[in-house]
């Protein structure tokens, strides 16, 4: 099966194949040369003995250094699923019970699922933007009528016998151009400062993250990906995969979260003894607030992914 890779972490698979196969050929060198040479000669002034000569060396000289990231991803990840230390989770419906009695004989895991682009980015510049980019939707939902009746208010000027009409489309046409008013109408227009509370947790929770979430049964699968492994940017990947793919995504990793709770242990009423201990009991705080905005799910298993891709036949 062909890979189409979207991300592959180079840095974190080396260091785990190196360990298997004791050292792992990073790429191969091929070197290719050629050189020729011309020469001329010409006499000098008479009586001056004199040769002039001209030798033009040309070197060329090409390096090709291949890289072999894909096909060791590949190696890599055959050997794990020939020892058994793959969790492969490719069914479409997967019993919660039997994979959290199973999870922890493994440390690999491989998901094929469809997919959700989760760009963290994006979703804060739409809190920020909401109510500008809500008034724009708005406005340009309604400026194919503000345009007639602007052209209709035009034609009755001078016009006395209908002021009627002319009053009536008046009170229409300065309900529209009210754009503000029109885009809370529609539900696009937010309380600003809901908004930016609201981009500020974001923010906070969940940095700058962008994510692929997949979900097989009762189970979500979430995968953070280092941006500068993606073999494309963000937008280019949505543009060509959707935000929500057609097609299955699989990604290949390590787990790092499965199913254990990790509640804080909170104790506001001792005395602490130093400046450390108290700092570990804020510690136990903020990880209580990080679990309010962006905790995992009793029902989410967290991958740290190795490679996502496409299998093309």
């Amino acid at each position: 099966m062909i890979k189409s890779f979207i991300y592959l972490d180079e840095e974190k698979m080396y260091s785990l194949s190196s360990q298997i196969f004791e050292g792992i050929t990073e790429y191969v060198l091929n070197e290719s040369g050629s050189e020729n040479q011309e020469s001329e000669t010409q006499k000098g002034p008479v009586g001056s003995g004199k040769v002039l000569a001209d030798v033009i060396k040309n070197t060329n000289k090409s390096t090709e250094k291949k890289f072999l990231h894909d096909y060791s991803l590949t190696v890599f990840e055959r050997y794990l699923e020939d020892k058994g230390r793959i969790l492969d989770l490719s069914a479409p419906s997967i019993d919660l019970n039997e994979l959290e009695a199973s999870i922890n004989d493994y440390s690999f895991i491989k998901v094929k699922a469809r997919a959700i682009f989760s760009d963290v980015d994006k979703i804060t510049e739409l809190f920020t933007e909401f109510n500008t980019i809500g008034e724009a939707l708005a406005h340009m939902g309604a400026h194919e009528k503000i345009q007639e009746l602007k052209q209709q208010l035009d034609d009755l000027k001078g016009q006395t016998n209908d002021r009627e009409r002319r009053s009536k489309l008046d009170a229409e046409y300065k309900k529209l151009t009210n754009i503000s008013k029109l885009a809370k109408e529609q539900g696009l227009y937010q309380d600003p400062k809901f908004m930016s509370d609201l981009a500020l947790l974001t923010k906070y929770g969940f940095s700058d993250q962008f994510e692929i979430r997949q979900t097989c049964g009762q189970v979500i699968f979430t995968s953070c990906l280092k941006k500068e492994f993606l073999r494309e940017k963000e937008d280019l990947l949505v543009k060509k995969y959707s935000r929500k793919t057609e097609k299955e995504v699989v990604v290949f990793g390590v787990i790092s979260q499965a199913f254990s709770a990790n509640e804080p242990e909170i104790d506001d009423d001792q005395d602490f003894s130093n400046m450390k201990a108290a700092l570990t009991n804020i510690v136990e705080h903020l990880t209580n607030i990080e679990n309010s905005i962006s905790g995992k799910q009793e029902n989410e298993i967290v991958i740290d992914p190795i490679a996502a891709y496409f299998e093309v036949q």
